[in-house]
């Protein structure tokens, strides 16, 4: 009844309140304005009661009729309408009002908040005027440049009223107003980046910089002036709206400073780090902060990049916040010590104080953690919105919480500061997070080359962003530290490499020494959080942060010891209850495992703890795997410390589900395995089906991606293993879905798919087999590729080419069986349904490809899985490819034919890959159909790469490779395809033209396809007969060949598309097939290789175009431009020692044997017409080309000597003539010296 005449009364007063037209006239103001403000506190009152407000459209009526004109801002009603304002749209619920309702509105605040903050007496007006503000702002997030000049200009109302002294309570409401201003949309700030557009204006980016970094510099206020709830909401205002400059506005901020102002927060209430200490304080709000642009007085803004992320953590590009709390719930208690040693580095404790922590984790620690409360998960707190206006007390005197009103779906945080809910603990650990963040998103916005500025002020004084990781209780603020650190990390390779670690004194600290201290102290300080840690969030924040510190970390320049403790820690959570901290800890392994350049550390690590095996790789498929037994663990400590670490475990069910079946099951007996092979096939061959679900499928894939770790870099240690290795390959691939026990515990021996489900292996099943397939045959990629590679060592292999010959013929016979067969089945000749039927392999394959349901979910999961699988036939080595004999070769080659004409262009990119890598086999060029498959790869490549707008990048890239490797090759299938065809060429003139203009496209595609199109263009174009090249519709294209490799190889800053041009002119030159000296083209080739030898920058592309000038055959072939390329070679020879670019000292002597190689043959084609010719030349170059002449002479080989005994030979033939002329005589004794053999001397 109550709410019912509660109801009526606001209808009729609405109805009131909409029927006022105009202002109080002067005649009747005082009672006029009485009156309205009376009709506008009942309406508040009203509104208070009533729970939800249904009419939309009246709520809209009602805030245009505030702001229509019937008060003034500066009136003594603002306040009033104001308080009317804010309780209106606070129950608005999802509606939002129109943008040009919500644009009359702020610009109506911001004028009475003008007006009222000037006078005295007025805080409770201006009090109410900033809620109505933060309301609105929080309804609309994006405004035009007219909103955000009258907020945050030079003469903005929220800057005036931080900076004229007001009430702590109303700054702390003008920031959070400043919050909710800064805030846009993503959709704006991804327009805003496409378009270089600015989302703010410059002015308004200034002033807030300015007076947020003077609030944050500013001493901390007297408690009876400011309750210390309020400042700090004021301050995790002012951190969350630098955050947000800084994403929104990168260009016009200044990274140091706000790093400066942000790092004292970063420590703010935890124990031992007085605030003011830390902060460098200042007298007032005014900062020094130029209006300007930052980028002129901060070199850290100066590279701001918005940099696409690829890698490995799968980061989200910042957004602007809405919010300055990500932490819901209480503080963790803090951890001060482990065992009696301190976590803080109030003084960095040395690195050694490892060795006498337990290496039981700090969740595995016993009774004083098993009745430790549980910390909540990191979840996003509620969002709510601002109090009602009868909430509006001083926070001193409040003692009851406020009743807050949730609305689904908005992002926004604001536990408002007047309702005095939340605990100070809560507050000051939101506040260290926002710094955190701050700080995160400058180090991200500067870039890579530009954020190591940042390392010393954050990770090598005390206190650093290692003292937050460890003695934090707050999880989120962990996490947040972490991520800063993983910022740091991420792309950091090249800097770390300057870490160095060494004992000399010198008078100042240099860069190299701080990064390989503080790399030190980051491994112990990791070290330390893992044994701390028990929060499932922060301790996969903490093994990211490990793995790519050992991505990113040159191990070779350090003392050892960093990764023996960093495994030791790590090998724990490998067995983890929750499976996520499970793939994590394989992760950091598979990092461990990839360290390049290899170290000893490691290598001793690995062979500590392996139990030695019998050296055999006999009858890899009837290998079983071992039973489980009691894992064996490097660092292990007593057995009887163990089992009751083991045990507390259990009882606390902290360790995975199958470790308790292991220790029932243990034998006596030892694995031949390491530990960490032990482990990985634990979990891949695990027994316990109930504890395969959700997550662990991760576990898995990372325990296949440690295997692949494993063989592609360690094989010597571990190739007495790789039967098990084979084993699990094998199981692994033969993954299927688990079949629905509903649709199975009916079937009968006359059901379908009775022999199916039978013959399904238990040894894996799991909930998502497909990308553990997929990732099997990486695992057996991985392992043939190793093998590969380690038999290339000759007699340091550790593998015999009898093992690799029979490891290939287990694959082709096991795992890779299944793509042989559905080849078969699905060649063009391949028969009838009828036929496939009648026979069973055949029919098998078809089984497999129309089992959806057992082998993969769907028509992408199976296409993945045959992809992966034929992509393993890429690492054949030509000798055993010959070894595996004519029957396996046919069906190889066969296979990868139906591969390269497949339908699907996955299929068709991995039969193209592996055709680039056999195709200059002598067994698939002497192969009946290895003609036939080289014009198909030529076909589906050129359609590839013809078609650029449907393919993706890696595609096309991998198109032009296979390319060029396959058109290089040409000549060898020529004696072939005559044998069989007499009446044809290899390629006929369309698909010469095909491959040229194909070519000549990807010469201008992107810089990395770019290099393989100028080989597939050279060795297109040298292949050319004559004949071929005065064809009219292949003359054109070989023209344009001709300009494309002069223009690559003469411009452009990719010094290895002009190094592979400078290759494919030399090709077309020394092919013998073309009539070079008719040619047109060839005066314009000469030229542009000789300006290359002689003064080019770069020595690689003047060795190669000093190669290519060197491959013409005879004089004839020179032309008149053989005067000219004298003199370039002894120019560039001349020259060759002036060196511009240090790096190129490397190659300065080989470019010095290849001219004077050049000088040899040029020697050898001389007559004596041209011995007059260059009698002045040789005179001139005669003292500096001797000695090096006579050094090349000691340096070449013998096989490459041959030029110069024909050199010395017709120069001897020369001077035997009678009759010489003295320039002639002058010049061959000048050249009978120079190409003298210095055997004599």
């Amino acid at each position: 009844m109550a709410s019912h005449m509660t109801q009526e009364k606001w209808n009729d007063l609405v109805v009131s309140f909409l029927g006022v037209k105009e202002p109080p006239e002067s005649g009747g103001e005082e009672e006029a304005e009485a009156g309205l403000a009376t009709m506008l506190t009942e309406l508040c009152h009203c509104s208070t009661k009533l729970r939800i407000m249904y009419d939309h459209r009246q709520i809209h009526l009602l805030v245009g009729q505030c702001v229509s004109g019937i008060v003034s801002p500066g009136s003594a009603l603002a306040r009033q309408t104001s308080q009317f304002l804010a309780s209106l749209l606070r129950r608005q619920g999802g509606m939002s009002i129109p943008s040009g309702t919500s644009d009359k509105v702020i610009a109506w605040l911001s004028s009475a908040l003008q007006c009222h903050v000037r006078e005295p007496n007025s805080s409770q007006t201006v009090r109410q005027i900033l809620r109505a503000l933060a309301a609105v702002l929080q309804d609309a997030p994006d405004h035009t440049d007219e909103i955000y000049l009258s907020l945050a200009g030079s003469k903005g109302s929220l800057i005036y009223t931080l900076e004229s002294g007001s009430l702590w309570q109303n700054q702390a409401l003008a920031m959070q107003c400043l919050h909710l201003l800064t805030y846009v949309t993503p959709e704006v700030i991804t327009e805003a980046r496409q378009h270089d557009d600015e989302i703010f204006p410059s002015e308004v980016v200034s002033n807030i910089q300015r007076i947020v970094i003077g609030i944050l510099k500013q001493p901390l206020p007297i408690p009876d002036l400011c309750p210390h709830k309020v400042y700090l909401h004021l301050v995790a205002s002012s951190l969350s709206v630098l955050y947000n400059l800084v994403v929104c506005a990168p260009n016009d901020v200044l990274g140091n400073v706000i790093v400066s102002a942000c790092h004292p927060f970063v420590f703010y209430g935890l124990p031992g780090f007085p605030h003011s200490e830390l902060v460098q304080h200042t007298t007032g709000t005014e900062v020094d902060i130029s209006p300007s642009s930052g980028m002129e007085s901060d070199s850290s803004s100066r590279s701001y990049t918005n940099r696409n992320r690829r890698k490995r953590l799968r980061r989200k590009r910042a957004q602007p916040s809405r919010s300055t709390s990500d932490c819901d719930g209480g503080p963790c208690p803090l951890v001060a010590a482990v065992d009696g040693v301190g976590l803080g580095l109030r003084g960095p404790p040395p690195a050694t104080a490892l060795a006498s922590v337990p290496l039981k984790p700090q969740w595995a620690r016993g009774k004083q953690l098993a009745n430790a409360e549980e910390e909540k998960p990191l979840v996003l707190s509620p969002p709510v919105k601002a109090p009602d206006a009868e909430s509006v007390l001083e926070p001193a005197l409040q003692d009851k919480n406020v009743v807050e009103i949730t609305v689904s779906g908005s992002e926004t945080d604001h536990s408002d500061f007047e309702g005095g809910g939340e605990k100070e603990t809560t507050l000051m650990a939101r506040v260290r997070q926002c710094s955190l963040q701050a700080i995160n998103a400058v180090i991200d916005k500067v870039g890579k080359q530009h954020k190591f500025s940042y390392w010393p002020p954050l990770m090598c004084q005390t206190p650093s962003l290692m003292t937050s990781v460890l003695k934090d209780p707050s999880p989120s603020v962990r996490m947040a530290s972490l991520q800063v650190i993983n910022t740091f990390l991420i792309d950091s390779s090249q800097v770390l490499t300057l870490a160095v670690e060494n004992e000399g004194k010198s008078s100042y600290t240099t860069l190299g020494h701080q990064l390989g201290t503080s790399l030190r102290e980051l491994h112990r300080c990791m070290a330390l959080a893992l044994l701390s840690e028990k929060f499932p969030g922060a301790l996969v924040r903490t093994l990211k942060t490990i793995e790519l510190l050992v991505e990113n970390v040159n191990y070779s320049k350090l003392k050892p010891g960093l990764l023996t403790k960093i495994v030791t820690h790590v090998k724990y959570f490998m067995r983890y209850k929750e499976a996520v901290v499970q793939a994590n800890a394989f992760s950091v392994m598979v990092s461990v495992l990839m360290i390049k350049p290899q170290i000893q550390e490691l290598r001793d690590l690995l062979v500590r703890y392996q139990t030695p095996a019998p050296p055999t790789l006999t009858t890899p498929p009837e290998v079983m795997p071992p039973p489980s037994m009691e894992e064996e663990l490097p660092g292990e400590e007593d057995d009887e410390a163990e089992t009751n670490m083991k045990k507390e475990m259990e009882r606390m069910n902290l360790l995975s589900e199958d470790e308790e079946e292991k220790a029932e099951g243990k034998t006596q007996a030892r694995s031949m395995v390491s530990w960490l092979i032990q482990r990985c096939v634990d979990s891949l061959l695990t027994p316990d089906h109930s504890a395969v679900h959700g997550i662990y499928i991760q576990v898995q894939l990372q325990s296949l991606k440690v295997l692949s770790a494993l063989v592609s870099e360690h094989l010597s240690l571990i190739h007495q293993n790789l039967p098990l290795i084979q084993h699990v390959i094998r199981v692994c691939s033969d993954a299927v879905r688990e079949p629905p026990i509903s649709k199975l515990k009916d079937q009968t021996p006359e059901s379908p798919n009775y022999e199916i489900r039978n013959s399904l292996d238990p040894a894996l099943m799991s909930p998502d087999p497909g990308v553990v397939v997929e990732h099997a045959y990486t695992l057996l990629g991985s392992l043939l590729g190793a093998v590969k590679a380690d038999l290339d060592k000759g007699n340091e292999a550790c593998v015999s080419a009898i093992q690799v010959q029979q490891l290939w013929l287990w694959a082709l016979q096991g795992p890779l069986q299944i793509l042989f067969k559905q080849a078969a089945a699905e060649q063009p000749d391949g028969g009838t349904d009828s036929d496939l039927t009648a026979d069973p392999q055949k029919q098998n394959a078809i089984n497999w490809r129309n089992r959806g349901g057992f082998r993969s979910s769907n028509h992408e999961d199976r296409l993945k899985q045959i992809v992966a699988t034929a992509t393993v036939l890429s690492h054949f080595s030509p000798s055993i490819f010959e070894s595996l004999g004519e029957e396996w070769i046919t069906k190889i080659i066969s296979t990868v034919k139906w591969l390269v004409t497949n339908s699907d262009p996955d299929l068709r990119l991995a039969g193209i890959r592996i055709m680039a890598i056999i195709v200059s086999f002598s067994s698939v060029v002497g192969n009946p159909n290895g003609v036939s498959l080289l014009q198909a790869t030529v076909v589906t490549t050129c359609n590839l790469l013809a078609q650029r707008e449907s393919n993706v990048n890696r595609d096309r890239l991998l198109a032009s490779w296979a390319l060029a490797n396959v058109s290089s090759v040409f000549e060898l299938y020529v004696d072939g395809w005559q044998h069989h065809e007499r009446t044809s060429e290899i390629l006929s003139p369309q698909l010469i033209i095909l491959l040229l203009e194909v070519g000549i496209r990807a010469c201008k595609d992107k810089g990395k396809i770019k290099p393989h199109g100028v080989r597939c263009v050279g060795n297109v174009t040298s292949f050319l007969k004559s004949q071929q090249v005065t064809d009219p519709t292949i003359a054109p294209l070989v023209s344009q060949a001709i300009d494309t490799l002069v223009l690559f190889s003469s411009t452009g800053s990719n010094m290895k598309t002009r190094w592979n041009a400078c290759h494919a002119l030399g090709n077309i030159l020394s092919s013998g097939r073309l009539p070079i000296s008719e040619i047109s083209w060839r005066s314009q080739v000469l030229n542009t290789l000789g300006k290359l030898v002689e003064s080019f920058k770069n020595y690689k592309v003047r060795i190669q175009a000093c190669s290519a000038i060197c491959s013409l055959r005879s004089r004839e072939e020179y032309g008149p431009e053989y005067f000219a390329i004298w003199r370039v070679l002894l120019h560039g020879l001349d020259n060759a020692q002036n060196i511009i670019d240090y790096q190129e000292i490397r190659h300065r002597d080989e470019l010095i044997n290849q001219i004077c190689q050049g000088i040899c043959q040029l020697s050898a084609h001389l007559t004596l017409e041209d011995a007059g010719s260059l009698c002045e030349l040789l005179q001139l170059h005669q003292d500096m080309a001797m000695p090096l002449l006579k050094k090349a002479y000691h340096s070449l080989p013998p096989e490459r000597a041959g030029h110069a005994l024909k050199a010395q030979a017709r120069v001897e033939e020369l001077l035997s003539y009678d009759a010489l002329t003295e320039a002639q005589q002058q010049a061959l004794t000048i050249l009978q010296r120079l190409t003298a053999s210095p055997t004599g001397n």
